[in-house]
């Protein structure tokens, strides 16, 4: 359940971004609202994913995952323009992702292998 959680506050707080982006400085009262509203979720999913996660690993994966999310929400949604070494970076972050997780994964996949015999 926890990363269940995690992966709620990453889109929540994701989310948020874009639509503090959209309210111009909170000049768009609804768009500001629904920021506020998604950042609140974020905390309390938060909260919960750290009752059985690291808050170390769960941080790093919080701000990782919510980088590359917005960036490429920025790419699509905003026409934001990424340079080569913008993109390197992203790719950095992808990559201490999965060196977060590659533990957790070997033992899924060891577990699968084993249990399918």
């Amino acid at each position: 359940m926890g990363y269940i959680f995690l992966t709620i506050t990453v889109v929540a707080e994701s989310v948020a971004i874009i639509f503090m982006k959209l309210s111009n400085g909170f000049q768009q009262k609804l768009y500001a609202v629904i920021a506020v509203i998604l950042y609140s979720a974020s905390f309390i999913f938060l909260t919960l994913a750290l009752k059985q996660l690291h808050a170390g690993t769960a941080n790093a994966m919080w701000a990782g995952a919510s980088t590359v999310l917005v960036a490429i929400a920025g790419i699509y949604i905003f026409n934001e323009k990424f340079n080569w070494m913008q993109m390197i970076s992203i790719a950095f972050i992808i990559a201490g992702l999965i060196g977060l997780n590659i533990q957790k994964l070997k033992c899924v996949y060891l577990t699968t292998f084993l249990l399918s015999r």
